[in-house]
């Protein structure tokens, strides 16, 4: 079994035969009011994104398949206008590639740090809306809890 890490397009990672599955998967597990927002990525605007250079995809590949993905949007933020932040636009593990020998989640997300530090980023924010908690992988990896998020459909 050989893993790969790495930057991806978007339209590449898309392209995958099992990619409708594991966007149903993430959509089933991860949207937090889904019953008020349902999952339709607005693939147009990330590809948009992606070519100015704000959206970049990275991508944990098993063999040739897809096993999962982190997405980032990389910028500066209007309170902090030189520093270059990465903030997760979302993440995934298939289930089929989760506690499997490798540690597959656990070497995406290092990876990832690797990558976004030679693209200069400072600091990178990840969110946490998983029925399965991310809490124990985040604080091996080093990050630090900070707020809480809030969601009240109207």
């Amino acid at each position: 079994m050989k893993t790969r890490y790495g930057w991806e397009p978007l339209a590449a990672v898309l392209a995958e035969p099992n990619a409708p599955d594991l966007i149903r998967a993430y959509a089933e597990e991860l949207t937090p009011v889904a019953n008020a927002m349902p999952v339709d990525p607005d693939w147009d605007r990330l590809c948009t994104l992606e070519a100015a250079g704000i959206y970049h995809l990275w991508s944990a590949r098993v063999d040739r398949t897809l096993a999962g993905f982190i997405s980032f949007f990389v910028q500066t933020h209007h309170n902090y206008k030189s520093t270059l932040l990465a903030i997760d636009a979302g993440h995934f593990v298939s289930p089929a590639f989760r506690d499997t020998p490798g540690r597959i989640g656990y070497r995406m997300w290092k990876t990832a740090e690797a990558a976004l530090r030679e693209k200069g980023v400072k600091v990178i924010v990840a969110h946490d809306n998983s029925i399965h908690p991310l809490m124990p992988l985040m604080l091996a990896l080093g990050y630090e809890p900070r707020g809480t998020l809030f969601y009240k459909v109207l």
